[in-house]
């Protein structure tokens, strides 16, 4: 009886030691199965990403190209202005973009890339407006679109004419048809007035949150890139968030500009040489850059991630770094 137990006991522990064997073999081939399955995923991602890679390359030259279309502006240098030579507006704070209207569609693009089809009643931006074509200049803020400036209209290119010409196209031919069908508009378009006198401008209340005010000559035509008929003046009466970034410079004597990377070496937008930086990753085109301004040079203090495509010319470190007072004649 007693070996019999003892027998018994033995084949007992033998199949609690095979199911132990059994379920410990049944965990291993489990995990070996979501480790392969894990870097199956993982795979899987990166031959994505291999796959993508050309083609969101692609798609930031497009983007860049499509940037250089814009005309950008120079920093005030501090010379003496003649104010009868310019119209004066204050620039709103939101996304620049340009407005396209053809073959009965409206596309809103912006500078990071997004993207928006909508119907209105520009020339050829809706169904029943299907003749004509309209190309606009803007800031999209919110759910308002400010008309900065005109680039095509029909077949006539907008950008070979003057300043004065293109302002009363727009306000004479565009903000009149808009403002009648506003209220069945996706977006509602308004204009960027023209400021009489500098010297109102304190009175003046503005819809929008005030980004700097913009000198544009009246006799300028559109340029793609650089203006140097147009400039940008900034204190704090035109630019509500200038506070905030005088005194950042004032107390850190540092500043944020978006540079050009070629070859390691930080450009601005007009070819300026700022400063040199090793990086082993050579794909990056644009770069947020911090810098501190000392008496004779730039130094480099930290690279972010893009933030926008349209880099900062040399004028407006010039500007920071002398703030110089609006002279005028």
């Amino acid at each position: 009886m007693n070996m019999n137990q003892l027998i018994v006991e033995r084949e007992s522990d033998n199949i609690r030691r095979m199911s132990r064997l059994a379920i410990f073999n049944q965990k291993r081939f489990w995990l070996k199965e979501e480790e392969k399955q894990y870097t199956e995923e993982i795979e899987i991602e990166f031959n994505k990403l291999k796959l993508e890679e050309p083609t969101l390359k692609l798609e930031q030259q497009n983007l860049r190209k499509f940037c250089k279309n814009f005309q950008s502006f120079e920093y005030y240098n501090g010379e003496p202005i003649c104010v009868n030579d310019y119209f004066i507006r204050i620039l709103p704070v939101g996304l620049r973009c340009i407005v396209s209207s053809h073959q009965g569609v409206t596309v809103l693009k912006t500078i990071n890339g997004l993207k928006y089809k909508f119907s209105s009643s520009l020339p050829g931006g809706s169904s029943k407006t299907m003749i004509g074509r309209c190309i606009l200049d803007c800031f999209l803020c919110a759910n308002t679109v400010y008309i900065y400036d005109i680039i095509q209209w029909g077949k006539m290119d907008m950008s070979e004419q003057v300043a004065e010409l293109r302002y009363f196209w727009i306000k004479g031919h565009i903000l009149s048809q808009l403002r009648q069908d506003q209220e069945s508009e996706d977006y509602i378009f308004e204009w960027i007035p023209v400021i009489p006198s500098i010297y109102e401008l304190q009175k003046t209340i503005f819809p929008y949150t005030k980004n700097g005010l913009l000198f544009i000559r009246k006799d300028s035509h559109y340029f793609a890139g650089v203006n140097p008929e147009c400039f940008i003046y900034q204190d704090e009466f035109t630019d509500e968030n200038f506070k905030e970034e005088c005194l950042k410079y004032k107390f850190d004597n540092s500043i944020t500009l978006t540079l050009c990377h070629f070859q390691n070496q930080l450009e601005t937008r007009d070819g300026y040489k700022i400063a040199q930086y090793q990086s082993s990753k050579n794909t990056k085109e644009i770069v947020d850059a911090k810098v501190t301004i000392t008496n004779n040079e730039l130094i480099l203090v930290d690279i972010k991630d893009p933030s926008k495509f349209l880099e900062d010319p040399y004028s407006k470190i010039m500007f920071w770094k002398l703030l110089p007072r609006l002279k005028i004649q």
